[in-house]
């Protein structure tokens, strides 16, 4: 028998906009891959730079008809508040939307203000402003940890790319002179979370994605194989960007002829 990508390991990552879906719109073949991976005992993980509650990322799963429960999914935001307790961290200041907000105080880290943070902590926020963002670059100035949740340039929406949290970050690390912690992809921390939750070790582990300076960099960051899902273009040998496997959709784990090869550091001369 013909062994497929599906046969090569045993737990798989996921990222989701661009992988389990797309806006509103399930992609082939996704929700009845994960099922077929679970019916082979595979354990799954939902990795995301979504700051987002996880109940809000398992509500949508499930909208698409993707079983998710709450201990596969790491959030940029669950990613962040882990590692803040991990720091010892018992208060901040964070800057960002509602679910981050919920995730750092569900890990029990107190709500502070820029005069009595340990750590400021940086995520998506439309109502932040040059004067939010001042005090912060001062808070960091003085002490306190610099905590981000990615650093994306830009988002997509309806409307086009729009300035994304990695703009704030650079205003704020301008303001510093000093750099953050960034916790999501492509970044380790994200990586470990899951990892550790899953239980399998990195040689057991790939990384399904479709943004390759996200994704796929992340992934072998982290020491784990990575699949890019998608056309987007193929970078060099020995680049960190470059995949170890490539499909056009999920169904592709499952089919003969397909392969992925085991991320291993590039050589040096």
């Amino acid at each position: 028998m013909v062994p497929v990508i599906a046969d090569l390991f045993d737990c798989f990552f996921f990222d989701l906009d661009g992988v389990l879906y797309v806006g509103g719109e399930t992609t082939p073949g996704a929700a009845e891959s994960l099922d077929t991976l679970r019916s082979m005992g595979k354990a799954i993980r939902f990795l995301t730079n979504n700051p987002t509650t996880r109940v809000r990322i398992a509500d949508r799963l499930r909208g698409h008809g993707i079983a998710a429960e709450m201990d596969e999914i790491v959030t940029a935001g669950s990613a962040t508040a882990k590692h803040l307790a991990e720091r010892g961290i018992m208060r901040a200041w964070v800057i960002g939307e509602a679910g981050l907000h919920r995730e750092v105080e569900m890990a029990g880290i107190l709500p502070a203000g820029e005069k009595d943070c340990e750590a400021v902590v940086l995520g998506w926020d439309e109502t932040a402003t040059l004067a939010m963002v001042r005090r912060a670059a001062l808070a960091v100035r003085n002490g306190a940890l610099f905590v981000a949740t990615n650093i994306d340039r830009t988002f997509p929406t309806a409307e086009g790319p729009v300035a994304g949290v990695g703009a704030l970050v650079e205003a704020i690390r301008t303001g510093s002179g000093r750099e953050p912690v960034v916790v999501g992809k492509p970044f380790p921390p994200m990586f470990d979370e899951a990892l550790a939750s899953a239980g399998f070790p990195r040689d057991r582990t790939v990384m399904v994605g479709d943004t390759p300076e996200v994704d796929i960099l992340g992934a072998h960051r982290a020491g784990v194989s990575a699949i890019l899902m998608g056309d987007a273009p193929l970078s060099g040998e020995g680049d960190f960007r470059r995949p170890d496997g490539r499909i056009s959709s999920l169904p592709d784990l499952f089919a003969p002829g397909r392969t992925c090869g085991r991320w291993s550091l590039p050589r040096t001369e």
